[in-house]
Formats: C-alpha cells, sequence, structure tokens
C-alpha cells in the first residue's frame, strides 16, 4: 500500500518526525528509508549531547525550551531512558567582549522564560573549583540545561514510532524525488509527501529533489581522556566562549570538543577521519581553562569526527519548499532540538502551521535575505 509520507533520513530528526506524525495522526502510513543498517547510525551517534537554552536568538531558545520539556519527560513519552543529566551549562569568559555577549544573551533568555545564574568569581571558586577561573570576567550557568546519550534519544523516538506503525527501509539509498515520490537504488516509493531529514547530505540530496538547499558538511571532533578522580557528579557541561574549548563527564573521564580548522573533504560521503593535530588543538586552548587536563591524558582509542549540517546563519532549516518538507541544517544542534523540530514538521505537515513561531527557519529565507544569526554556536 502507498505510504501517506516517505521520510528520507533515520537519524534522530527524521525519527522525531516519524513519531510526532505517528502520535499526530495514528492512520497515517509512514516510511522512514536511510542508506545505513539501523537507525542514528549518522552523524546522530557522533555527537556530544549537549543540551542547553543558552542561544542568542528567539527561536532556537524556543526549540529548547520545548525540547528540554519533552527530554524531561522522555522515558514516560517513549519509554527509553535518555540519561538525560540536568547538570547545567556553564559558559565562561575572560574578556570585555565576551562579559558583554553573555549578559545581552541572558537578558534575552530572560526576556522568553530562560533563566540563568550569574556567577561571581566566589561561586567560580566554590562550584567549579577545577576551573582556572581568575581571569574569567563573566560566567553564565543554565542549571535546566545538561546532556543525554544521543543514540537513546534516537532509538527512543524510533521504537515509540515502530509501535505507532511507522515502517522503514534501512540500507537503502534515496536517489532522487519529487514531492510525490522518492527513487531509491531499489527502486521508486510512491507518496503522499516527502521529507527530507538528511542532515549533512541535505545539499546534494535536495539538489536531486530539485530544491536549494545551502547546507554545507563541517568536520567536527571529540576526545576522551582517560580517568580523572577529582571530578564531582554534578559537573556541567562547560565552555570557555573565548576559545571554543568544551568538556562534559563521559564516565570517570572528560569528553572534550573545540572548533578547530582543518580541511573537511568535499565529498560528504566521505568519512569524517579524526587527525591527532586536534589533541594539539585541545591542550594547547584547554590547559590554561582546566589545569588538571594535563594529568588525564587522552583514550586515543576512542576519539572520533562527524560532520555538523550547516546554514549561513546557523540556524536550522524547518518547512516546506517546492512541494518538499524539509527538517535539516541543525549544525551542532540536532539533538537539543529533535523533539521540538519533530513536532514543529509534523504540525506543518498536518495542519500547515506550527505553534511555535519559527518563521525565522522557513527555507525562503535564503533567497530573501532575511537571515539572524545564532552567535552561541560550539
Amino acid at each position: 500500500m502507498q505510504p501517506d509520507v516517505v521520510i528520507v533520513g533515520g537519524g534522530v530528526i527524521g525519527w522525531s518526525a516519524a513519531y510526532h506524525l505517528s502520535r499526530r495522526d495514528p492512520a497515517m502510513r509512514i516510511v522512514v528509508v536511510d542508506k545505513y543498517a539501523g537507525g542514528g547510525m549518522g552523524s546522530t551517534g557522533l555527537a556530544a549531547g549537549g543540551v542547553r537554552a543558552q542561544f542568542s536568538t528567539a527561536v532556537n531558545i524556543a526549540l529548547s525550551k520545548r525540547s528540554i520539556e519533552f527530554f524531561e519527560r522522555f522515558e514516560e513519552l517513549t519509554g527509553e531512558d535518555p540519561s538525560f543529566r540536568q547538570n547545567g551549562y556553564l559558559f565562561v569568559t575572560a574578556t570585555e567582549q565576551g562579559a558583554t555577549h553573555l549578559r545581552r544573551c541572558s537578558d534575552l533568555q530572560a526576556q522568553h522564560g530562560v533563566f540563568v545564574e550569574a556567577w561571581s568569581d566566589l561561586a567560580l571558586a566554590e562550584r567549579a573549583p577545577y576551573l582556572h577561573s581568575k581571569d574569567i570576567l563573566a560566567a553564565r550557568y543554565g542549571p535546566r540545561d545538561g546532556y543525554l546519550d544521543p543514540f537513546s534519544i534516537c532509538r527512543g523516538f524510533e521504537k515509540a514510532a515502530r509501535r505507532n506503525g511507522v515502517a522503514n527501509h534501512y540500507g537503502t539509498l534515496a536517489i532522487s524525488g519529487s514531492s510525490n515520490y522518492v527513487q531509491t537504488e531499489h527502486g521508486q516509493i510512491e507518496c503522499g509527501a516527502v521529507l527530507l531529514a538528511s542532515g549533512h547530505w541535505s545539499r546534494s540530496l535536495g539538489e536531486s529533489f530539485g530544491v536549494d538547499l545551502p547546507v554545507v558538511h563541517q568536520r567536527h571532533m571529540l576526545a576522551l581522556t582517560g580517568p580523572i578522580e577529582v571530578l564531582p557528579d554534578d559537573l556541567p557541561m562547560v565552555v570557555d566562549l573565548d576559545t571554543s574549548f568544551h568538556f562534559r563527564r563521559e564516565g570517570n573521564g572528560l569528553l572534550i570538543g573545540c572548533n578547530w580548522d582543518c580541511p573537511t573533504p568535499r565529498d560528504p560521503d566521505a568519512p569524517a577521519v579524526f587527525e591527532f593535530g586536534f589533541l594539539q588543538a585541545i591542550a594547547e586552548r584547554g590547559l590554561h581553562r582546566l589545569p588538571l587536563l594535563a594529568e588525564a591524558g587522552f583514550d586515543t582509542k576512542r576519539c572520533w569526527a562527524g560532520y555538523y549540517a550547516e546554514t549561513p546563519d546557523h540556524h536550522a532549516i524547518i518547512g516546506e519548499a517546492d512541494g518538499i518538507h524539509i527538517a535539516t541544517g541543525f549544525g551542532g544542534h540536532g539533538i537539543m532540538h529533535s523533539p521540538a523540530a519533530g513536532e514543529a514538521i509534523a504540525q506543518i505537515m498536518t495542519e500547515g502551521r506550527s505553534d511555535l513561531d519559527i518563521s525565522a527557519l522557513r527555507p525562503s529565507r535564503f533567497a530573501e535575505g532575511d537571515l539572524v544569526i545564532e552567535e552561541m554556536v560550539i
């Protein structure tokens, strides 16, 4: 029987959309198509899993608020434990420019119902003694922020969607299509509607569907340290705004990243290979802020690279373009915004609009030159 919707992309955004569509209309026939052998095997499973509402634009704050509320009930709603640790996000800066930026962002966040704590020198010394903080001029802590297991989120959405009758075609490469069919390597699937949720492949795949999506793939890397005995149980995700050096607890060590200017392969199908020069970049940026890093060392067998699906304004693309529904371009925010994004595109596909104001994410904004830049990008 012909499906009502074909979703191209079996990562966290595709399965969130499938889940929300199947909840809104239990009779809807939905098929998820993905070239991998299982869900979340692309960029989803390589993510750091951070969740925060500390953004610089109203639309990203709204997506985060809605998503955090969902994550707090994730196991109840999907049956899967997300391992959501709401240990908070702590942003720090040692520059006047950074301090001004944090103040401006926290004011905007408060306007939209997200209240963060401004940590004094004393609070930093007491609550984050592991940091070198003598030069820090401003610190902002979001207590409802935190981190979770990305694969568990995708698996939870998939399991719940499959219980609602959603089918999948794994190991099936989508080649081209239009608003009413998807051509795969195994044949053509006729359908009522198509949703592209194809992450960093969206530009090339969008072209084959006749849609211009300015999504570029950017290589990002993460590294794990060896064991560190002095880590507190409630360690937040810590971000040095000046260097992009960031870390959170992972087991008995730290998961660490930073923005490192390294070449990205032109072909989005090329493996996102880890380069060990990244560890030197981490050391150069991180040792000043986190002195205990010198004693930890890196677990070189547990370092990896993945791709962000980035857009010119560092915002996702959610909406309809030339008859094709779109949910892509989330950069490093796909996991954290997956509940709200999936719900929003499901509402658009079934009712024509979302109850969240996501007009800033419409696909047409690029042609219109109406971009709002997200500045809180890690």
